[in-house]
């Protein structure tokens, strides 16, 4: 039996996600182990998560995650605390975020780098009065609170760059798009020449497109694409743009890859404004199940689960029943 550790979280993730694990368990015999980790815990007790669960998680090789993040808390708190840090902790360098469409006419697959760009949480405040000069440019501070210089530091190391273009690479099978902001942030030349260095060294054929083009083009003539290599600030927003293109972000199911674990997350987010009023959409919660049974090597049960999504959309099911409904027959359908 396989151990996977289950991170309802907060919002709609503790709605959605243990009827889905349950469901997962049921087909699979799977065995999912919760973890209490939440912005209600949070709340009461100030804690976001323990080093110890931490340590804990790293010992799963697949991790189910619901959504977080909460109103009552200070945005960024939970995030960068929970799943920010997991990532980096669990060093999760690959983001696998698929947009497509169920009749097939929209096949893309995003790549986003997972652990660097401008997601490092290299920031701070530059307090006092002072003044400097960065790039000829030259700042001046007059030290009130109403002329703080806020900055956050994007980063890319060669080495982490290394393995993720190897590991883009290796799932590429066809047409291959290289996306960044080369010709306005610097750091891009390293994204660029570390990407041309692999696919050479791979026998593989991209072209390069910077991400605001690619976001147009993209609207336009979504066909164009297939595979979409992108720096973590870039690929988290054409993600969630690609999602608009193929029903919206409850049909948005997402995956991160390291060398030892993996986590598996539908991309909405905990949707506060619809929590607790069994309204929320739970394909992308389902379908997220369905990349981590496929990355544990339980292909036939995630093809069962993607018919089932795919049949349960073309009946208007996500659209016309509640939550527990869709739910209830997802569990029903897997028995």
């Amino acid at each position: 039996m396989v151990d996977v550790a289950l991170i309802p979280g907060d919002g709609i993730g503790r709605e959605i996600m243990p009827g889905v694990a349950a469901a997962i368990s049921s087909i699979t015999g799977i065995n999912f182990v919760t973890f209490d980790i939440s912005s209600e815990r949070y709340i009461k007790t100030g804690i976001i998560i323990k080093d110890d669960e931490l340590e804990e998680l790293k010992n799963y090789r697949a991790i189910l995650f619901g959504a977080i993040g909460d109103p009552r808390v200070r945005p960024g708190i939970m995030e960068q605390g929970v799943i920010l840090r997991l990532r980096r902790e669990l060093e999760l360098y690959m983001n696998i975020r698929p947009v497509r469409s169920f009749d097939d006419k929209i096949k893309i697959t995003i790549l986003r780098e997972n652990t660097q760009d401008f997601y490092t949480d290299i920031s701070g405040i530059i307090p006092g009065k002072r003044s400097f000069n960065v790039n000829g440019t030259r700042i001046e501070i007059d030290g009130s609170s109403c002329d703080e210089v806020y900055y956050t530091m994007g980063m890319l190391s060669y080495r982490y760059l290394k393995k993720f273009f190897n590991k883009a690479f290796s799932i590429c099978d066809s047409t291959v798009t290289v996306t960044d902001k080369a010709n306005a942030v610097k750091m891009y030349n390293l994204w660029r020449s570390t990407a041309m260095e692999t696919a050479i060294e791979k026998n593989i054929n991209i072209s390069f497109e910077y991400a605001d083009a690619l976001a147009y083009n993209m609207i336009l003539n979504p066909k164009k694409y297939r595979y979409i290599i992108a720096p973590n600030l870039y690929g988290d927003i054409i993600s969630d743009m690609g999602a608009a293109l193929v029903g919206g972000l409850g049909y948005a199911p997402s995956a991160n890859i390291g060398d030892k674990n993996a986590l598996f997350e539908p991309v909405h987010g905990s949707a506060p404004d619809i929590a607790g009023r069994d309204m929320a959409n739970p394909a992308a919660s389902i379908m997220a199940g369905s990349m981590l049974l496929e990355y544990l090597g339980y292909r036939d049960e995630s093809r069962i689960i993607n018919d089932m999504v795919r049949n349960l959309y073309i009946n208007g099911v996500f659209n016309s029943e509640r939550t527990s409904k869709i739910i209830e027959r997802f569990m029903t359908i897997t028995k």
